[in-house]
């Protein structure tokens, strides 16, 4: 009876902080800014653009995958090391452990849109040049060789800024090559990227805003070699808030989808901003 109240009780939390994570795309964009852009017509060829490349990604995710990448600083905790800060490193490397677990957990548990897997960053590359396996990982973020990822389509998700990008829409055949910067705008929980690593566009819901109600559990217990060490978190980093941000993300996909469901990009321009 006690653990049906104690579950209740947290979904209840879950509804609630929902309700307070904002998720949006970037609703200036929608405002003519002559600074940016050459005349209106332009400005409208790009807005037409935009909103069907969004409405093709959304239905393409639905029959792919979302792949989450998960941050370990690897070289971070290696310059630390070699600095004589072995204490440092091995405590931020305890708590980088336990928010990917948190955030594994909960999109497990809350994300359904779509198929998910997870993967560490520094095999980015790998994944970009066509690897389908061997580097997923599974809930205990152990690389699991028999996950095999064979959906196409794929987007990426990763806690990062949201910023105002500086740049458009990139052709594939250019893609690899382009590096994205801009200034950042949004502190976020999640941004949804194109494989090429490029945030996406309004209106596709493509970021969760760092924004929640909820107190959430502090401690996470984290194995190492077989000994279980408990770990501290910040507040925006506990569990129950990566419920609620993933939950977010999960209703605006299924939203979004909702309206545009079947969508179809004939336009022969779109072509190459397709992927």
């Amino acid at each position: 009876m006690a653990l049906s109240l104690n579950r209740s009780f947290l979904l209840f939390f879950v509804f609630i902080s929902v309700c307070a994570v904002s998720q949006t795309g970037n609703n200036a964009d929608h405002v003519f800014r002559p600074q940016e852009y050459k005349d209106q017509k332009q400005f409208e060829h790009f807005m037409r653009r935009r909103n069907a490349i969004g409405k093709w990604q959304i239905n393409q995710l639905k029959t792919g995958a979302l792949v989450v990448r998960l941050h370990n600083n690897k070289n971070l905790v290696e310059s630390l090391k070699k600095m004589g800060k072995a204490d440092l490193a091995a405590q931020k490397e305890l708590e980088l452990m336990a928010v990917n677990k948190n955030i594994v957990m909960a999109f497990t548990r809350f994300y359904k849109f779509s198929k998910v897997y997870f993967f560490f960053a520094d095999h980015s590359d790998t994944l970009l040049k066509g690897a389908r396996s061997g580097i997923f990982l599974d809930t205990n973020l152990v690389i699991d060789p028999k996950i095999e990822m064979k959906e196409t389509f794929y987007l990426l998700a990763e806690r990062d800024v949201a910023y105002n990008s500086s740049i458009g829409f990139v052709k594939e055949d250019t893609a690899r090559f382009v590096k994205e910067t801009g200034n950042a705008s949004k502190e976020a929980a999640i941004v949804v990227k194109n494989k090429y690593g490029h945030q996406l566009k309004d209106p596709f819901p493509f970021f969760v805003l760092n924004k929640s109600t909820i107190t959430g559990t502090p401690v996470v217990n984290v194995m190492i070699g077989g000994v279980i060490v408990p770990v501290t978190l910040e507040k925006k980093q506990r569990l129950e808030r990566h419920y609620a941000y993933v939950s977010s993300l999960n209703k605006s996909f299924t939203k979004f989808f909702l309206e545009n469901q079947g969508y179809e990009a004939t336009d022969p321009d779109l072509k190459p901003f397709l992927y």
